[in-house]
């Protein structure tokens, strides 16, 4: 983004259009390297499209919560974890 080319937005219309989750993703994603961080809008859009995903999964597994295991739950691995709750 750049004033420069017109597509500058403040934070405040940034929030506004894309939510302050969208914000955080997409800001942490724009600067992974030594290179100036670069805000993008398509990486915000895709940001908010995984993050509506991610949400409708977590809702579809816990509506479904009662059919994820079947068996005994005193299996090596759950004594593990049992022990360091």
């Amino acid at each position: 983004m750049s004033k420069s080319t017109g597509n500058f937005l403040t934070l405040r219309q940034a929030l506004d259009k894309f939510s302050a989750d969208g914000m955080r993703l997409t800001l942490a994603d724009a600067g992974d390297t030594i290179e100036d961080a670069n805000f993008v809008e398509k990486m915000a859009d895709a940001g908010i499209l995984r993050l509506y995903t991610f949400h409708e999964w977590i809702k579809e597994i816990l509506e479904a919560k009662d059919s994820l295991r079947t068996g005994d739950a005193s299996s090596f691995n759950d004594r593990v974890f049992d022990r360091y709750e």
